[in-house]
């Protein structure tokens, strides 16, 4: 791999422009370019001291002010252009390296960790491929570029880590060569006075991101504690439901087999005698059309009698039971003389 294109990785791992975190929103957050631009606008850029201003050789800080403001920052941006060359930018699907913009961005580290805690679902090797930026340019005696100094931090850490081994090691190597005791002393000297405080400035704040990172850490797992209880009720619910849905289409099958066996209204509201009179009527049809009696409830074999009066009935458009049909047949058989 070459050298520019090993710059050029580096680059994507550290840094994310203005143009590309919206289409970055808008991807991993399923939305449109202007609902993105709503999210970066509210967000991040509202929150925001500093960008990061990405160029060929360096990365610096930009202030960021409101038109309104009298900034004794240098160089500095506002709000009110990024959100119009923002736009710009969506309209026409692009951005040109004449914008004002173009350049401007955020560390991709710390761009990506805002939006996991927004609770946005982003791919893991997206996440494990990111990096805070080398911040090239930063006086970090000056609390204007704090900013830059958070975002630069692992990799101040680790500068700082290296000069300290190597003073160590320089200092180990005097020593073993028995050099005069007051160039052994300087070293040590220079080892306490000039790294001791910056490098426990950065233990401190890498410490703080660390407890940070543990109560994330601690909140996930009570939100992923949370939604599988709230899954667990929904399936007991559900089973619930299903076992009473069963019962109540059991109940109704057995509601529909009683009301079929039951005799009909009608027949009720006739009194005996009524009811004889009629069998009499049903006795003499069935002699005249040559009707067997026997069996008045067989419907199920072909050519019975039950089964000969339901499909007439049926015909005509009427309904009657084969059960009540059954009933005035046996009634008709048992009438052999008047009362």
């Amino acid at each position: 791999m070459g050298f520019f294109e090993q710059q050029q990785q580096r680059k994507n791992k550290q840094f994310i422009s203005l143009f590309d975190s919206v289409l970055f929103i808008s991807e991993h957050g399923k939305g449109s370019l202007e609902q993105a631009l709503s999210v970066l606008n509210h967000s991040f850029l509202k929150k925001q001291t500093y960008l990061l201003l990405l160029t060929s050789y360096a990365t610096k800080t930009v202030y960021v002010c409101s038109s309104y403001e009298q900034s004794y920052y240098e160089p500095y941006t506002t709000f009110e252009v990024i959100c119009l060359e923002l736009k710009s930018c969506i309209d026409h699907k692009a951005i040109g390296e004449d914008s004002p913009i173009y350049g401007l961005g955020f560390g991709k580290k710390r761009f990506v960790e805002q939006l996991l805690n927004m609770n946005m679902q982003i791919p893991e090797h997206i996440v494990f491929n990111t990096e805070s930026p080398d911040i090239t340019d930063a006086d970090y005696s000056n609390e204007s570029d704090e900013l830059a100094f958070y975002q630069g931090l692992p990799k101040e850490y680790d500068t700082l880590r290296n000069e300290n081994e190597k003073l160590k090691a320089q200092y180990q190597e005097l020593w073993n060569k028995k050099e005069l005791p007051e160039t052994v002393y300087k070293i040590k000297e220079k080892i306490l006075e000039n790294n001791a405080e910056e490098k426990k400035e950065c233990e401190n704040k890498l410490d703080k991101a660390l407890r940070d990172l543990s109560n994330l850490k601690q909140d996930c797992e009570k939100l992923e504690q949370q939604l599988e209880q709230s899954e667990r009720k929904a399936e007991l619910a559900q089973q619930m439901a299903e076992r009473k849905i069963l019962e109540l289409e059991n109940q109704l099958e057995q509601a529909k087999a009683k009301l079929a066996d039951k005799p009909a209204d009608k027949d009720k509201e006739l009194n005996t005698k009524s009811q004889n009179y009629a069998a009499k009527i049903v006795l003499a049809m069935a002699q005249l059309a040559d009707l067997n009696l026997d069996g008045p409830y067989a419907y199920k074999e072909p050519n019975t009698t039950n089964s000969i009066i339901f499909d007439q009935i049926k015909f005509n458009g009427m309904k009657v039971s084969h059960q009540v049909i059954g009933n005035w047949l046996k009634l008709a058989a048992e009438q052999t003389k008047d009362d």
